[in-house]
């Protein structure tokens, strides 16, 4: 069962959304500090204090000040990928050069190195972008083609599109703006979300630390900034003018779409335990994301054992691996009393499982508080399924009138939004989705048209 106080921060009268979802963020915190056995907190504290300070007198302190390891230069051609086929040449002026540093760095699957590589790929492609990676504070092509160059050199006019998770070491880049601006080029910042800075107790402290310096170093800095969704965007002028600042008197401000293709299904069948839970006629319904503090998951689950409780023999699938701050909650969903019967969690579901279980579910539960876009809106969406999001600005903007919403946090909101899903199970029409593409094609014009929604004059106004 979900702890008493858990998720009653989402009901309380008068409060904004903000202190709503602060409220549920304590509880959270303090659900998974009961647990945990004073005498081991202190006796960890002191352990990772002294670790900290070792490995700073020892000059090893990347290994915990989120400056993430930098490989060698055997290392960093290894990862690079050759490209077959007819690939255009990069323009000789005004080229755009897109960062994906990170996503060659490392081989994390997060969302944004899914956006990264989808649209680093499909700009390569179409001859619109150019993308690199940074190793000692020169830039090399990503990809290796005959057509494209392996050392790059900024020129006057050229564009540098900062689309990578770059503040892992954000170090690197205050060098890169001013070497850009030095040339005559300008840097255009991505901005996915505001998470970090507006609800840091709902990210990892790695994280949190390292995207703070970013934001302020390299972000602040740029020419312009391109956002996932007018939401972000929206949030980043909220965050400006609360904290009284002032951007560069050039910064412009936009946002595009994120894309939606779903590639050929994979010759790879689904699991056992996936095709056995659709082979059972009972309706289901699917969440997808990691097990995080932002997905909300302990409201999700308090509903489903409300509707339990009622008679309701709806099943609840949860899809995501495990994250970060919710040890307590992980626990208590293996040992829920539910759990195999009307309760199921995929940690390691494949793309196999994901299409069958999106294919069968009689609708998508999304239930975060926060999101800088909303993937699975738009996944649901493609296969023809009904979603229940959270009534935030964000999935207003992405699902429009096509989503039934429930209060921000409210559990038996939600269990009633699924109660009328069930009475009316009418499955939408899959629409017409965009592409990666076009998602590609309409930030590489912005970019290189200059067309930001919002202008440099414009900015300052709404500040």
């Amino acid at each position: 069962m979900v702890a008493e106080g858990d998720i009653t921060a989402g009901r309380e009268q008068g409060m904004t959304p903000n202190e709503k979802i602060e409220a549920y963020l304590r509880a959270e915190a303090a659900r998974e500090e009961r647990v945990i056995d004073p005498r081991l907190k202190f006796l960890e504290t002191r352990a990772q204090e002294f670790y900290w300070t070792l490995t700073r007198l020892l000059g090893f302190s990347r290994l915990h000040d989120g400056q993430w390891r930098t490989p060698s230069s055997e290392d960093a051609e290894k990862l690079c990928e050759t490209l077959s086929g007819d690939i255009p040449k990069p323009p000789a002026q005004g080229r755009l050069l897109i960062d994906m540093t990170a996503t060659h760095r490392y081989a994390h699957q997060t969302g944004v190195q899914r956006v990264v590589r989808e649209i680093a790929r499909n700009c390569v492609e179409a001859g619109l972008g150019l993308p690199f990676y940074i190793e000692d504070g020169r830039l090399y092509g990503h990809y290796r083609h005959a057509n494209l160059p392996k050392d790059i050199q900024i020129e006057s006019g050229d564009r540098i599109f900062l689309l990578d998770s770059g503040w892992g070491f954000w170090r690197e880049y205050p060098p890169l703006i001013a070497a850009a601006h030095e040339a005559g080029a300008e840097v255009i910042g991505a901005l996915y979300d505001l998470i970090p800075l507006n609800h840091p107790a709902a990210v990892e402290r790695a994280n949190g630390e390292a995207f703070a310096p970013w934001f302020e170093h390299v972000l602040l800095n740029c020419d312009a900034i391109a956002c996932i969704s007018h939401a972000v965007a929206d949030e980043f002028v909220d965050w400006l003018r609360a904290h009284d600042r002032t951007p560069p008197a050039q910064m412009r401000l936009g946002w595009f779409p994120l894309g939606a293709d779903f590639r050929a299904p994979t010759a790879l069948a689904p699991s056992r335990q996936a095709q056995a839970l659709v082979a059972d006629q009972t309706p289901f319904f699917l969440s997808v994301g990691t097990i995080e503090p932002r997905k909300a998951y302990p409201v999700a689950l308090a509903a489903f054992e409300k509707l339990w409780a009622e008679g309701c023999d709806a099943r609840y699938v949860i899809v995501g691996r495990p994250g970060w701050k919710t040890g307590v909650l992980q626990k208590n969903i293996r040992r829920h009393a539910e759990y195999g019967r009307r309760l199921f969690w995929f940690a390691d579901a494949g793309d196999a499982d994901l299409r069958l279980l999106y294919g069968h579910a009689q609708a998508l539960v999304f239930p975060s508080f926060v999101e800088g876009f909303g993937m699975p809106l738009v996944e649901a969406a493609h296969y023809g399924v009904a979603t229940i999001a959270s009534d935030i600005p964000v999935f207003r903007e992405i699902g429009g009138d096509n989503v039934r919403y429930f209060s921000l946090l409210d559990s038996d909101d939600l269990a009633r939004a699924v109660w009328e899903t069930l009475a009316a199970p009418v499955r939408p029409a899959p629409p017409e989705t965009i592409g990666w593409r076009a998602a590609a094609t309409t930030v590489a014009q912005m970019i290189m048209n200059a067309a930001y929604q919002v202008d440099a004059a414009q900015l300052r106004k709404r500040l």
